[in-house]
């Protein structure tokens, strides 16, 4: 008979920073929110980890008083992750997903898991610290193409937000709080904390 050992990891792993992450999935979440116009859920293949690592595309659109949409932070982050893919296409003025010829789409997730899904994006891994004193293992919104120096320019960026104060990564050395409940529900396992 076999040994059986389990994999022991060691520190943070290797899949945090600046990496090369490949679509994968897309899903829209957009009907658990009431608030939400948009909930993009963008599902990647990091490399140097075993899990997909998710970009979330989330806000409201900021509408003119012809209650048409305006240039706003959630149609910026759409543009950031259009621009990394390829995708020439978006929301036209009414919030309507459509080609880069202005015809309709119908299942926005459908057709970039379809004509986008092992495109490679040059994307910044990091733990979120969030209101609840846990730390939650995301992409950040800014996404650009793989290749070209893209590297050094997103760290500059993130550099950036960092000495503004406009991103809250968890330290290093961080634990998320324990849960009191005695007894855990499986889905309740928070797997940035393994």
């Amino acid at each position: 008979m076999a040994l059986m050992r389990s994999e022991i990891k060691t520190g943070g792993g290797d899949w945090l920073g600046i990496k090369k992450g490949t679509l994968k999935e897309v899903r829209d979440e957009s009907a658990k929110y009431d608030w939400a116009d948009v909930y993009l859920v963008v599902e990647f293949e990091v490399e140097g980890s075993q899990y997909t690592r998710p970009l979330k595309i989330a806000g409201s659109w900021e509408k003119n008083a012809d209650g048409t949409i305006q240039d706003c932070t959630l149609l910026k982050r759409m543009t950031f992750f259009f621009d990394a893919i390829g995708f020439q296409g978006g929301v036209n003025q009414h919030g309507e997903w459509c080609d880069e010829n202005e015809q309709k789409i119908d299942d926005i997730c459908s057709f970039l898991e379809t004509q986008y899904a092992g495109t490679a994006c040059t994307v910044y891994v990091f733990k979120e610290l969030s209101k609840n004193g846990k730390a939650y293992t995301k992409i950040h919104n800014k996404v650009l193409a793989h290749g070209n120096g893209r590297e050094k320019e997103l760290e500059s960026y993130i550099e950036f937000l960092r000495t503004k104060g406009f991103i809250k990564e968890a330290p290093a050395d961080h634990t998320n709080p324990t849960t009191t409940e005695s007894n855990p529900l499986p889905d309740g396992i928070d797997i940035a904390s393994l």
